[in-house]
């Protein structure tokens, strides 16, 4: 199995940020020259009629300029620290690769505008599965798509975040890419993974609305689901592995 990050794309996404921080930065600026050289020279004189048109007019110049500069700082900010790798997707494909020829592709950091993030993508002859990753200690329940963990005193409180949600989320933005493309008769499944195995996580699961797996049980666990039988054409794969790599 072949374990990718596709990086070129990472770089193109990062560059796009700093483009649009560029010039949101180059108009904010020209917003508060403006707007502070309306007051330093004024144009109308206060007994005009439109004189409170003019002010607030300069006024929204100068507030609209300096959001602009805060947004372009944000993005830039952004742009510089984009994560070009996911290490917890990393050890994950790693895993895979013991028992996974070369007929599947690993693409982890998923990050398209197209898509949003994905923590990774497993592309093989029987279609594509996402992978929501959790590196999490502790006992979990998840019945459905309700998710509980077990406190220090016993008692079970609602996660605050739920990934099964988040992996049927980004199973159907994945299905409309997969769509804008042509590509929408491969199949897609997700699962939810747990990196670590007993005693450090425990996890319980009824009807679950998303398969849930520890890191080292996922052949067997999705061998009766996404490893049952082989769907794709192997020329839909170069295609669909093409679109998420580059």
């Amino acid at each position: 199995m072949r374990n990718v990050v596709p990086r070129r794309a990472l770089a193109r996404r990062s560059r796009s940020f700093l483009t649009y921080a560029f010039f949101l930065f180059l108009l904010g600026i020209l917003m508060l020259v403006v707007g502070v050289g309306l007051f330093m020279v004024p144009l109308v004189v206060t007994s005009n009629p439109n004189y409170a048109l003019y002010d607030l007019s300069r006024q929204a110049l100068i507030a609209v300029g300096g959001l602009l500069l805060v947004i372009a700082v944000v993005l830039a900010v952004r742009a510089v620290t984009w994560r070009t790798d996911n290490v917890l997707a990393e050890s994950t494909g790693i895993a895979l690769a013991d028992f996974l020829d070369d007929d599947y592709l690993f693409v982890r950091n998923v990050s398209r505008r197209a898509l949003g993030y994905i923590d990774a993508v497993l592309i093989g002859p029987p279609g594509a599965l996402i992978f929501r990753i959790v590196d999490k200690d502790g006992v979990f329940y998840n019945q459905g798509r309700q998710w509980m963990q077990q406190r220090d005193k016993g008692e079970w409180m609602p996660l605050r975040w739920n990934p099964s949600e988040e992996a049927v989320d980004d199973v159907k933005s994945f299905r409309k890419f997969l769509q804008r493309h042509d590509l929408d008769h491969i199949q897609v499944w997700a699962v939810v993974v747990f990196t670590k195995s007993p005693p450090a996580v425990q996890v319980t699961t009824d009807d679950p609305l998303v398969d849930v797996s520890y890191v080292d049980e996922l052949s067997f666990k999705l061998s009766d689901t996404y490893f049952a039988k082989d769907r794709v054409e192997d020329q839909d794969l170069v295609t669909l592995a093409r679109l998420l790599v580059n």
